[in-house]
């Protein structure tokens, strides 16, 4: 028996990271330009870590009182 799924691609493209998150590419680049959000930066492509951009989510969390 084999498995057919994919496995989940620990670097994604600004389009993937958009998709990722729930945004727009724009907001996506705007982290990268900011610093908020570290970027690999392999020529002119952006990569963005899962694990950067699962931190980035708990960063911006925010708890009732």
């Amino acid at each position: 028996m084999t498995n057919n799924s994919k496995p989940t691609p620990r670097l994604f493209n600004v389009r993937d990271a958009a998709a990722y998150l729930g945004t727009t590419v724009w907001f996506i680049r705007n982290l990268g330009w900011s610093d908020s959000l570290p970027v690999l930066k392999f020529g002119n492509r952006w990569l963005f870590d899962k694990a950067d951009l699962d931190a980035y989510v708990d960063r911006m969390k925010t708890q009732s009182a």
